[in-house]
Parts: structure tokens; sequence; C-alpha cells
């Protein structure tokens, strides 16, 4: 299974975003983003919530 950094990133960019734009998305900061990406951070129930509505608008199936 791909670390939770990876599948972010996959998703920000089919997307065609930059970490500001989901950032903006999901109601987090710049910050937040990029601790997602670098740290393989693990997001809020909210944030999750958020990112699995943007999974399924992307056509991506991914799993937490």
């Amino acid at each position: 299974m791909k670390q939770f950094k990876e599948k972010v990133k996959k998703l920000r960019k089919k997307m065609g975003w930059v970490q500001e734009d989901l950032a903006r998305e999901v109601g987090v900061s710049l910050s937040t983003v990029q601790r997602w990406e670098g740290r393989g951070a693990r997001p809020t129930r909210l944030a999750r919530r958020e990112l699995t509505k943007l999974f399924q608008k992307a056509g991506m199936s991914e799993e937490w």
C-alpha cells in the first residue's frame, strides 16, 4: 500500500494543483499540506473526510 504522503501528492498533481490549492480546498494551512507530503503526517478526521471527497471527485479510489 502506498504511503499517505504519496497518495496526497498524486491526488494534488492529478487535479493540477499546487500545495496552496489543495490546502484551500481541504480547509487547512499550507504548512499542513507540506507536512502531509513531506513527513507523511496524518490528517485529522475532518481533513480526511474532505480528502476522501477530493479523491472521489478525481476518480481515485484510494484507501487510507
